[in-house]
């Protein structure tokens, strides 16, 4: 099992519910904060999940969901 097939199991249902990276990666503790991004955006560029930029002052970051 690739880390793109089982990281899809943990990226939530609905863009209510969206979550960072890192929290995926704190809240599962399965390979690292980089690797976990990484795929993440590989897989929304595939059109596998969504990713939803988010700006909070000067800071960007990413959220992601699935339909």
């Amino acid at each position: 099992m690739t880390i793109s097939s089982a990281l899809i199991d943990l990226v939530p249902v609905g863009e209510e519910n969206a979550v960072s990276a890192q929290l995926i990666w704190k809240r599962f503790g399965m390979w690292s904060p980089t690797s976990i991004k990484h795929n993440l955006n590989v897989m929304a560029a595939a059109g596998l999940i969504e990713r939803k930029r988010v700006q909070r002052g000067v800071a960007e970051f990413s959220l992601y969901f699935r339909l």
